[in-house]
């Protein structure tokens, strides 16, 4: 889709509430909202946004969190292509060798993902297989829950991994530490300057609504006492990337559309507008492919190729690709034997897709030998803490390891400097 003039942008209030994108155009359905839905904004830290107006810019790095919510499944995102046991596995749901887009000798996407073959060849995305964890769970809930905060099974924390590395370094970002641009806040739940900006006009309309409230008298009884009283921190995040939207109000970059594509937009948007924001995160839905897979898997997959090789291409058109990293990620994978209804069902370990115009591509992680299944589930071999950490490292040079987990490999993402 063409992505036109941004509406005309006022601060924002952070939000918890239902996913959306960040998205022009969409004034029925806020307008339908009204401002009831400000009566739902919950309270953010007021020191963390305070020092939005003073911090120096960070490193100019900017992380895109892709939750590909359901449980993506891996084995046929990533194909084994010549494995005799994934024919035996997938008689109905496997990819056929003569569609497959050849990796290796041994390895193929999904012929969906076609439009990322340019940055394969380019060198610019790496692919990690058997990402998972020790004692999987295989409910889509406790599984995302285990995910966001990177604390593992045995671990039943809230806040998520991306504010608990970031605590005591405020200077990462100019704008916010980070902006939740789809689904949940998930892995940027927890204090420090983290914000919902899903739907543009929702928040600036409910600021506008509180506005004339702002200097009643607060009496601690009121729904309204807690919005307030961030009120005046948010306006200092909200006008600094009212500013740089403006900068970019005349350009138009080209996406697919859906959910995933418009999300990706604004990321593009709000980069191209110069936004010092470390991580972004965003969220395509319908994973959860129990049957008639491969028809539903392709269209997934299809979008979301799509809508990243869009993003890269607006990037590289605006000289911020270099800056760029990429990193899908799922609550699980899938089992590896099909099911009867030509579906997969919740399973444990996948491959996560980097990408970005400093990405060393290629292959990383080991894949997940499928003649030695536990209960039809693929033995996962990489640690997602692994993961974690070798973004948090390669990114900003921040060494954080809070439990064993987060050790267990040595993996590199980006080029050396």
């Amino acid at each position: 889709m063409t992505q036109n003039s941004p509406h005309p942008t006022r601060p924002f209030l952070p939000s918890s509430g239902q996913p959306s994108v960040l998205s022009p155009g969409r004034r029925r359905f806020l307008q339908a909202r009204g401002a009831g839905a400000a009566l739902s904004l919950p309270s953010l830290a007021l020191p963390g946004f305070v020092r939005a107006a003073g911090a120096a810019p960070g490193r100019g790095k900017t992380l895109i969190l892709i939750e590909l919510a359901g449980g993506n499944d891996g084995l046929n995102t990533i194909v084994p292509i010549r494995d005799p046991a994934y024919r035996g596995l997938r008689p109905q749901i496997g990819i056929a060798a003569r569609d497959a887009l050849g990796l290796d000798d041994d390895t193929a996407l999904h012929p969906a993902l076609r439009p990322l073959m340019a940055l394969w060849e380019a060198g610019e995305m790496r692919l990690i297989e058997g990402v998972g964890y020790p004692d999987p769970n295989r409910s889509h809930f406790r599984s995302i829950e285990i995910w966001n905060a990177g604390g593992g099974a045995a671990h039943f924390d809230r806040e998520g991994w991306v504010p608990r590395a970031f605590a005591g370094r405020p200077n990462l970002g100019l704008e916010a530490e980070g902006l939740i641009l789809g689904g949940p806040a998930g892995p940027l739940d927890g204090p420090g300057r983290f914000a919902a900006l899903r739907a543009e006009e929702a928040y600036f309309e409910a600021l506008d609504t509180l506005a004339d409230a702002q200097n009643a008298p607060a009496t601690g009884q009121s729904p309204l006492d807690h919005v307030l009283g961030t009120y005046e921190s948010a306006q200092l995040m909200g006008e600094r990337l009212r500013q740089r939207l403006e900068r970019t109000a005349a350009r138009r970059f080209e996406f697919p559309g859906g959910v995933l594509g418009e999300q990706l937009s604004g990321a593009a948007r709000l980069l191209a507008a110069g936004a010092e924001v470390p991580v972004m995160k965003v969220i395509q839905p319908g994973d959860d492919t129990h049957q008639g897979q491969p028809d539903r898997h392709a269209d997934l997959l299809g979008e979301l190729g799509a809508s990243i090789a869009a993003f890269a291409d607006s990037l590289r058109g605006e000289g911020r690709w270099q800056d760029v990293t990429l990193v899908t990620y799922s609550e699980f994978g899938r089992t590896a034997r099909e099911n009867a209804s030509a579906g997969s069902d919740h399973g444990t370990a996948a491959p996560v897709l980097v990408a970005g115009g400093n990405v060393a591509g290629g292959f990383d992680g080991a894949r997940p030998d499928l003649g030695a299944l536990y209960e039809d589930d693929l033995v996962h071999t990489t640690d997602y803490r692994a993961l974690y950490r070798a973004i948090l490292a390669d990114l900003w040079a921040i060494d954080f390891a809070p439990d064993p987990g987060w050790r267990q490999s040595d993996l590199r993402l980006l080029r050396p400097a």
